[in-house]
Protein backbone atom coordinates (compact mmCIF):
# COMPACT_ATOMS: atom_id res chain seq x y z
CA UNK A 1 0.00 0.00 0.00
CA UNK A 2 1.23 3.32 -0.59
CA UNK A 3 2.70 5.92 1.75
CA UNK A 4 -0.66 8.03 1.91
CA UNK A 5 -2.61 4.36 2.31
CA UNK A 6 -0.43 3.47 5.12
CA UNK A 7 -1.18 6.86 6.86
CA UNK A 8 -4.90 6.97 6.04
CA UNK A 9 -5.20 3.24 7.67
CA UNK A 10 -2.96 4.58 10.95
CA UNK A 11 -5.62 7.03 11.46
CA UNK A 12 -8.46 4.75 11.07
CA UNK A 13 -6.98 2.12 13.39
CA UNK A 14 -6.49 5.23 16.27
CA UNK A 15 -10.45 6.57 15.29
CA UNK A 16 -11.44 2.97 16.41
CA UNK A 17 -9.33 2.55 19.33
CA UNK A 18 -11.21 5.73 20.37
CA UNK A 19 -14.45 4.44 19.98
CA UNK A 20 -14.02 1.59 23.19
CA UNK A 21 -17.44 -0.19 23.01
CA UNK A 22 -16.81 -1.29 19.03
CA UNK A 23 -15.00 -5.09 18.01
CA UNK A 24 -13.93 -5.94 15.06
CA UNK A 25 -16.72 -8.65 14.60
CA UNK A 26 -18.95 -6.06 13.82
CA UNK A 27 -17.13 -3.88 11.14
CA UNK A 28 -15.72 -4.75 8.19
CA UNK A 29 -13.14 -1.66 8.19
CA UNK A 30 -12.24 -2.20 11.72
CA UNK A 31 -11.39 -6.32 11.15
CA UNK A 32 -9.54 -5.14 7.84
CA UNK A 33 -7.57 -3.55 10.01
CA UNK A 34 -6.46 -5.92 13.26
CA UNK A 35 -6.04 -7.91 10.51
CA UNK A 36 -3.46 -5.67 8.67
CA UNK A 37 -2.09 -5.04 11.94
CA UNK A 38 -1.60 -8.29 12.66
CA UNK A 39 -0.12 -9.66 9.63
CA UNK A 40 2.06 -7.22 8.02
CA UNK A 41 5.26 -6.11 10.49
CA UNK A 42 5.99 -2.90 8.86
CA UNK A 43 2.43 -1.73 8.76
CA UNK A 44 2.51 -2.69 12.47
CA UNK A 45 5.43 -0.85 13.41
CA UNK A 46 4.11 2.07 11.68
CA UNK A 47 1.17 2.19 13.95
CA UNK A 48 3.33 1.66 17.16
CA UNK A 49 5.53 4.05 16.39
CA UNK A 50 2.76 7.04 16.05
CA UNK A 51 0.74 5.69 19.31
CA UNK A 52 4.46 5.62 21.13
CA UNK A 53 5.22 9.37 19.47
CA UNK A 54 2.14 10.15 21.56
CA UNK A 55 2.65 8.33 24.53
CA UNK A 56 0.46 5.76 23.96
CA UNK A 57 0.12 1.83 24.63
CA UNK A 58 -0.98 -0.25 21.90
CA UNK A 59 -2.64 -3.55 21.95
CA UNK A 60 -4.16 -5.11 19.32
CA UNK A 61 -6.65 -8.29 20.00
CA UNK A 62 -8.08 -10.11 17.11
CA UNK A 63 -11.17 -10.29 19.22
CA UNK A 64 -11.44 -7.36 21.30
CA UNK A 65 -9.95 -5.07 18.79
CA UNK A 66 -7.24 -1.65 19.29
CA UNK A 67 -7.04 -1.19 23.08
CA UNK A 68 -4.88 2.10 23.95
CA UNK A 69 -3.28 3.10 27.14
CA UNK A 70 -1.80 6.23 27.76
CA UNK A 71 1.54 7.29 29.84
CA UNK A 72 1.51 9.43 32.57
CA UNK A 73 2.97 11.85 30.91
CA UNK A 74 1.37 11.58 27.49
CA UNK A 75 -0.46 14.68 26.97
CA UNK A 76 -3.91 12.52 25.63
CA UNK A 77 -3.58 10.80 29.20
CA UNK A 78 -7.27 11.73 30.86
CA UNK A 79 -7.49 9.74 34.28
CA UNK A 80 -10.73 9.47 36.42
CA UNK A 81 -9.96 12.67 38.63
CA UNK A 82 -10.01 14.28 35.72
CA UNK A 83 -13.64 13.63 34.78
CA UNK A 84 -14.70 13.99 38.71
CA UNK A 85 -12.92 17.50 38.77
CA UNK A 86 -16.41 18.78 40.38
CA UNK A 87 -16.18 15.68 43.02
CA UNK A 88 -15.30 16.92 46.59
CA UNK A 89 -12.10 16.43 47.52
CA UNK A 90 -12.43 13.36 49.76
CA UNK A 91 -14.65 11.52 47.28
CA UNK A 92 -11.34 12.33 44.24
CA UNK A 93 -8.99 11.35 46.98
CA UNK A 94 -10.53 7.29 46.93
CA UNK A 95 -10.96 7.22 42.98
CA UNK A 96 -7.24 4.63 42.83
CA UNK A 97 -8.62 3.19 45.12
CA UNK A 98 -12.09 2.06 43.90
CA UNK A 99 -11.01 1.38 40.47
CA UNK A 100 -7.56 -0.92 41.96
CA UNK A 101 -10.57 -2.55 44.25
CA UNK A 102 -13.08 -3.35 41.04
CA UNK A 103 -9.45 -4.53 39.33
CA UNK A 104 -9.34 -7.08 42.67
CA UNK A 105 -13.00 -8.23 42.60
CA UNK A 106 -13.28 -8.64 38.96
CA UNK A 107 -9.89 -11.24 38.54
CA UNK A 108 -9.62 -12.29 42.27
CA UNK A 109 -6.78 -14.81 41.21
CA UNK A 110 -3.70 -13.75 39.21
CA UNK A 111 -4.33 -16.09 36.19
CA UNK A 112 -7.93 -14.64 35.81
CA UNK A 113 -6.28 -11.91 34.31
CA UNK A 114 -5.06 -14.42 30.96
CA UNK A 115 -8.27 -15.99 31.13
CA UNK A 116 -9.81 -14.46 27.66
CA UNK A 117 -12.91 -16.62 28.28
CA UNK A 118 -13.80 -15.15 31.88
CA UNK A 119 -16.83 -13.82 32.68
CA UNK A 120 -15.82 -11.22 35.26
CA UNK A 121 -19.02 -10.52 36.85
CA UNK A 122 -19.33 -7.93 40.52
CA UNK A 123 -21.52 -5.64 42.39
CA UNK A 124 -21.39 -2.84 43.95
CA UNK A 125 -21.95 -4.45 47.38
CA UNK A 126 -18.70 -6.71 46.52
CA UNK A 127 -16.88 -3.43 45.61
CA UNK A 128 -17.98 -1.77 48.89
CA UNK A 129 -17.41 -4.52 51.22
CA UNK A 130 -13.49 -5.26 49.90
CA UNK A 131 -12.83 -1.77 50.55
CA UNK A 132 -14.54 -1.58 53.44
CA UNK A 133 -12.24 -4.51 55.09
CA UNK A 134 -8.94 -2.69 53.19
CA UNK A 135 -9.26 0.45 54.75
CA UNK A 136 -9.60 -1.30 58.14
CA UNK A 137 -6.91 -3.42 57.36
CA UNK A 138 -4.55 -0.52 56.80
CA UNK A 139 -5.95 1.45 59.50
CA UNK A 140 -4.93 -0.85 62.00
CA UNK A 141 -1.16 -1.22 60.16
CA UNK A 142 -0.52 2.93 60.02
CA UNK A 143 -1.81 2.30 63.96
CA UNK A 144 1.11 -0.56 64.47
CA UNK A 145 4.18 0.43 62.46
CA UNK A 146 3.22 3.99 60.19
CA UNK A 147 4.55 2.12 57.18
CA UNK A 148 1.93 3.44 54.96
CA UNK A 149 2.68 5.86 52.36
CA UNK A 150 0.54 10.09 52.94
CA UNK A 151 -0.70 9.24 49.49
CA UNK A 152 -2.43 5.71 50.77
CA UNK A 153 -3.35 7.18 54.18
CA UNK A 154 -5.40 9.98 52.50
CA UNK A 155 -7.43 7.14 50.13
CA UNK A 156 -8.63 5.22 53.37
CA UNK A 157 -9.44 8.42 55.47
CA UNK A 158 -11.26 9.43 52.21
CA UNK A 159 -12.58 6.23 52.53
CA UNK A 160 -13.72 6.32 55.92
CA UNK A 161 -14.80 9.94 55.90
CA UNK A 162 -17.47 8.91 53.13
CA UNK A 163 -21.07 7.84 54.94
CA UNK A 164 -22.26 4.19 54.65
CA UNK A 165 -25.22 3.15 52.46
CA UNK A 166 -28.81 3.81 54.48
CA UNK A 167 -30.59 0.24 54.95
CA UNK A 168 -34.10 1.93 54.72
CA UNK A 169 -33.36 4.93 52.30
CA UNK A 170 -35.92 5.78 50.07
CA UNK A 171 -33.84 6.95 47.38
CA UNK A 172 -29.95 5.86 46.55
CA UNK A 173 -27.58 9.16 47.14
CA UNK A 174 -24.37 9.28 45.40
CA UNK A 175 -22.47 10.60 47.72
CA UNK A 176 -21.81 7.79 49.92
CA UNK A 177 -19.99 4.34 49.83
CA UNK A 178 -22.06 2.62 47.44
CA UNK A 179 -22.85 5.81 45.92
CA UNK A 180 -19.30 6.54 44.63
CA UNK A 181 -18.34 3.04 43.61
CA UNK A 182 -21.36 3.66 41.14
CA UNK A 183 -20.75 6.64 40.08
CA UNK A 184 -16.99 5.01 38.61
CA UNK A 185 -18.50 2.29 37.69
CA UNK A 186 -20.85 4.42 35.73
CA UNK A 187 -17.51 6.25 34.37
CA UNK A 188 -15.59 2.91 33.44
CA UNK A 189 -19.15 1.61 31.20
CA UNK A 190 -19.17 5.21 28.98
CA UNK A 191 -15.40 4.26 28.84
CA UNK A 192 -16.32 1.03 26.98
CA UNK A 193 -14.55 -1.25 30.28
CA UNK A 194 -17.63 -2.31 31.91
CA UNK A 195 -21.56 -3.05 31.21
CA UNK A 196 -23.97 -2.68 33.49
CA UNK A 197 -26.12 -5.49 34.08
CA UNK A 198 -28.54 -4.59 36.77
CA UNK A 199 -29.44 -3.29 40.29
CA UNK A 200 -28.78 -6.01 42.27
CA UNK A 201 -26.50 -5.51 45.94
CA UNK A 202 -26.53 -1.58 44.82
CA UNK A 203 -25.67 -2.52 40.80
CA UNK A 204 -24.26 -5.53 38.51
CA UNK A 205 -21.10 -4.91 36.46
CA UNK A 206 -19.80 -7.25 33.58
CA UNK A 207 -16.09 -6.54 32.81
CA UNK A 208 -15.23 -6.37 29.13
CA UNK A 209 -12.38 -7.73 27.48
CA UNK A 210 -10.94 -3.99 27.59
CA UNK A 211 -11.00 -4.17 30.93
CA UNK A 212 -9.17 -7.15 31.40
CA UNK A 213 -6.48 -5.87 28.82
CA UNK A 214 -6.23 -2.82 31.31
CA UNK A 215 -5.70 -4.48 34.23
CA UNK A 216 -2.98 -6.60 32.33
CA UNK A 217 -1.07 -3.51 31.89
CA UNK A 218 -1.56 -2.53 35.37
CA UNK A 219 -0.16 -5.88 36.92
CA UNK A 220 3.07 -5.54 34.42
CA UNK A 221 4.39 -3.22 36.81
CA UNK A 222 5.24 -5.77 40.08
CA UNK A 223 3.87 -2.86 42.78
CA UNK A 224 0.64 -2.35 41.19
CA UNK A 225 0.28 -6.16 40.14
CA UNK A 226 0.74 -6.52 44.48
CA UNK A 227 -1.88 -4.21 44.81
CA UNK A 228 -4.69 -5.43 42.32
CA UNK A 229 -4.07 -8.98 43.50
CA UNK A 230 -3.21 -8.67 47.46
CA UNK A 231 -5.44 -6.08 48.36
CA UNK A 232 -7.06 -8.47 50.31
CA UNK A 233 -3.78 -9.54 52.29
CA UNK A 234 -2.04 -6.53 52.69
CA UNK A 235 -2.28 -5.85 56.31
CA UNK A 236 -1.52 -9.37 57.42
CA UNK A 237 1.46 -9.22 55.03
CA UNK A 238 3.36 -6.11 56.87
CA UNK A 239 2.81 -7.60 59.53
CA UNK A 240 4.95 -10.48 58.91
CA UNK A 241 2.12 -12.85 57.34
CA UNK A 242 3.42 -15.05 53.95
CA UNK A 243 3.21 -12.77 51.15
CA UNK A 244 1.11 -14.48 48.38
CA UNK A 245 2.62 -15.20 45.17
Amino acid sequence: MSLHGDAADIGRMLAWAARPRELPGRHDDYHRLVVRYRQEPDFAAAVDAVCSGAGLHLIVDERDGAIVSAAADSPLRVTLTDVMKRAQPNHRAVVGAVVLAIASVAYPEAVMVDDPDRVAVFTTRSVVDHLDRLAQAHSEDAEHDGGLEEDMLESWRGWFALASARPNAQRRSGNDRPGIVNKICKLLVEAGYLTARGDVDGGTWLARPRFRHAVATLCADSELYALVNGLGDAGSNRRGGKERP
